[in-house]
Parts: structure tokens; sequence; C-alpha cells
């Protein structure tokens, strides 16, 4: 199977309880309903994403993707014009610090994986089916419990940010529980507007990429989403990420493209996959993959060049994101070293890609015996240190 994709990692209690740290499942604690402390969405004049939001950067309603592709410039919300932000496992156990360790790793910026309906038929916003908006993720430490929300804080005020995914290969995205673009839109906004966000993704896997209802319900909901935003005077980024072979998207990928395009979507970009493809896909993998990862974002530029002909192939780049899993992959015979990672940021600043990801920072460990199969918490190494990926990527695009 060609498409093996960002999977989710388990979790043993039910979605009203959280783990301890002796890993006995317990009723979470909540708090009243402005949230836990800490809460992002009340934003200081600190929080980079709380910006000079008299311009914003798509005040024109048609699909024009402008954006600044001077590497050097920031963004209108203070990102780097390109960026890395590495995915983070939100409901994986512990729960990520990543205000802690963003002084360890060098990483100021992350994406949070994933939003997701409660169930395929409520249409209401949660991580991953597990944890409330409201309150968010958390886990414990020595004894008490720390959250989600308080450490985007801190990952703010030493200059960070954070966007989040919605979807995944998991679970069913909001706009196919929801039954109108209304719906979907609300419950966007409530994601942003609890978040203080700037920067959204929208990781179309699996079937979805080529649900039609879904698909056309998230396009409306998403040109909806960025008019409310123009009116409120924030800046909102959006991004696509979805599934590559070394030879591009497949057609259902560049038909959802071409489509939300179509419909008036305002695309900062497109990030890919660049991982699991399959032996038939990427032959003898090993010491390939970040050539493999090239190959694929090489043949997306070529593919969105036809979406955006009026772009140059440098603004076409500004465009484009890539996303492998680092290490051990669900591919068994893809390994995706630290080698490949290197060659993978060297050639991103050759070209300018705007965005580099990877899949995961929960996983940017060394694993403490060997293994053959890919691990939610460690790379698949027991040599490839801590933070070897983080270290390879941190500083993509800074100044």
């Amino acid at each position: 199977m060609w498409l093996t994709l960002l999977a989710c990692t388990s979790f043993p209690c039910d979605s009203d309880q959280l783990l301890d740290a002796s890993g006995q499942c317990h009723d979470a604690v909540r708090q009243d309903d402005s949230g836990p402390a800490g809460d992002t969405a009340d934003t200081s004049d600190t929080d980079p994403g709380d910006t000079d939001t008299d311009t914003d950067a798509d005040t024109d309603t048609d699909t024009d993707t402008d954006t600044d592709t001077d590497t050097g410039t920031p963004a209108d919300d203070g990102w780097p014009a390109v960026f890395a932000a590495p995915y983070v496992d939100a409901t994986g156990y512990p729960t990520v610090k990543v205000g802690d360790i963003a002084a360890e790793n060098g990483m100021d910026h992350y994406t949070l994986a994933f939003v997701v309906a409660t169930t395929p038929t409520t249409c209401e916003a949660s991580w991953g089916t597990y944890y409330s908006i409201d309150v968010g993720p958390s886990a414990w430490d020595s004894g008490s419990e720390y959250f989600l929300y308080d450490q985007i804080q801190t990952l703010r005020d030493r200059g960070g940010d954070v966007m989040v995914s919605f979807g995944g290969a998991a679970n069913t995205p909001i706009e196919a529980a929801c039954g109108s673009v209304n719906e979907v839109v609300a419950e966007y906004e409530r994601v942003i507007e609890k978040l203080d966000l700037t920067r959204i993704d929208f990781d179309i896997e699996g079937s979805w990429v080529s649900d039609a209802p879904s698909l056309q319900r998230r396009d409306e909901a998403i040109v909806a989403l960025q008019a409310w935003a123009r009116d409120e005077g924030r800046p909102l980024h959006v991004w696509f990420t979805l599934p590559v072979l070394p030879t591009g998207l497949v057609p259902s990928g560049l038909d959802a493209v071409q489509g939300a395009v179509d419909s008036g979507v305002v695309l900062d970009g497109v990030n890919v996959m660049t991982m699991d493809y399959g032996d038939g896909a990427a032959p003898s993998p090993s010491g390939q993959m970040g050539e493999y990862g090239i190959d694929a974002i090489e043949s997306l530029h070529a593919q969105l060049a036809t979406v955006w002909p009026a772009l140059a192939d440098e603004e076409v780049w500004a465009h484009i994101g890539t996303t492998p899993m680092i290490g051990q992959n669900d591919t068994q015979s893809e390994v995706f070293d630290v080698d490949d990672a290197d060659q993978t940021r060297a050639y991103a600043e050759s070209v300018g890609v705007g965005m580099l990801g990877f899949w995961s920072i929960n996983r940017d460990h060394p694993c403490p015996e060997p293994v053959e199969w890919a691990q939610s918490t460690c790379n698949g190494s027991v040599d490839v240190g801590d933070w070897a990926y983080a270290g390879a990527f941190a500083g993509y695009g800074e100044p």
C-alpha cells in the first residue's frame, strides 16, 4: 500500500480520563469554563501572534496566493517568512511540554495535531476525541497536572508560536461530522479563538482525500473563515497537508488542492508527507529517503505550477512544505536518518521551501532498545540521541 499515514498515538484511558504518573487511568481534573490557568485565548502585548492587525495578509477575496517570499522578512503574524514547525502528537502521553523543550532543542514553532470531531456524528471539535477544546491535553508530572495550553503560553513568552492541524489519519474530520458549512465555521472559529491562532493546517488523508461532501464543506468553510478573519483584522494563514509519492500528489490529492483554490481558498501552501511510500514507489530506500523526499517536492513544484501559473518558480517553492517521518517509518524498509534530514534542509534552503516539518517531536529521542517497527515515543534507533532531528531543522528561515 502506497500510503501509511500520520498515526495518532493510541490512548489507553476513556475519553474523560487521564493517565497519572504511575500509568493508572483517573478522572481528569477540570477547571472552570474559562479553561486552564494561562489560557492562551487571553492574549497579551508580548504574544507574537498578537501583532499589528491593522493590515491583513490576505485582503483580497480572489485566489491570489501572495505571501512574503523574502526569507529575511517576518510574516504579518511574526512567524518567519519560511519556517520549521515539527508536528506534536498532542494526544500522545505524556503531553509534550512545548514551551519547556524549546530551550533544549532550539525549535520555537510547532504544529499541534490533531483536532477532529468528538465522534463521527458529533459536530464538536476535540483533541483526537480525547480532550475538549476548552481544557486541552494535559498530563501528570511529580504528582501535579500540567496543561498543554500553559505550555503554549510559555512558548509564546520566549518568542515562539504554534499552529494547529485539523484532521489526520485517525477519527473523523469536523467537516465530515457537521451537517452544514456554518457549523463547521463555528467550530474552526472556536479553536482559533481559544488558542489565539494565526495559522492552521488541514491534514487530509485516507478516504477523506476523495470524499467529495467533506472536501466541498471544508473549502466553503475556509472561504467563510478567511472572510471572518479579514473582518476581525486577524492574520490567518492556511496550509493543506497531503500524502505524496516521489512522483508527486496522486490525482485525488491534486484535485483537492485545485478544488480548494477554485473555491476561493487562499492557501499559504501545500505540505506533503514525505514518508511511507512503499517499496513499489520508492525501491531500495536505505540511504535514499532524503533523495526520495526531494523528488517528491520537485514533483509537487511542477504540479503546483499548474495550480498557480502566475507565480514564479521561487514563489511556488515558498508555497511548498515537506514533512518526513523521522527515523523508522511505518513502512519497515524506510528509515529517515539524520543525514537525510541534513540533506533535506540543505535543499530546502537552496530553493526556499516554505515549511519544514517532521513527524513528530514526540519521537525525537533514542529508543531504549533496538526495534523493528515505528514507535510513538522514540525514533527507532538506540544511537540517535535526543533532539537530533530538531537540531537538523532548528533555525530554518530565522535570521
